[in-house]
């Protein structure tokens, strides 16, 4: 049997939480994966890397951030609706963004999977997705 490094490790169980936090809350339509997370000194702040999977025509649950989301999409295309501005609709090769505690969510709106990039500067220690009601 091989044995994994602590790092190895750590990441790999931050990644399935994630993915059974992801299937908790939005059920089988989006999925997203940690990829890393780490703590920006002197800040109280981690930055957090994920990956959002949207299936063709799913939407992700409404949800929340407890900091800045970063976010560029790699495939697909979606629209992006926060509460209080216009939807917005996002191809692939662009960026997006959502402010601190801005709830809101993605639809898929294209016939291939949406793949994104987001990238948390969040509270240290906070989980990167908060669902909203």
């Amino acid at each position: 049997m091989m044995r994994m490094r602590p790092l190895q490790w750590s990441i790999m169980t931050r990644t399935l939480r994630t993915l059974v936090l992801g299937t908790a809350l939005f059920g089988q339509t989006a999925k997203f994966s940690e990829l890393q997370r780490r703590e920006i000194p002197g800040t109280g702040r981690d930055g957090v890397t994920t990956v959002a999977v949207i299936p063709p025509g799913a939407t992700s649950a409404r949800h929340s951030h407890p900091g800045e989301d970063f976010g560029y999409l790699i495939e697909g295309t979606i629209v992006l609706m926060v509460d209080g501005h216009p939807p917005l609709t996002v191809h692939a090769g662009e960026t997006f963004f959502t402010a601190r505690g801005e709830i809101h969510n993605a639809r898929n709106i294209g016939a291939t999977v949406a793949r994104a990039v987001d990238t948390y500067v969040i509270d240290k220690g906070k989980p990167g997705i908060t669902p909203a009601p």
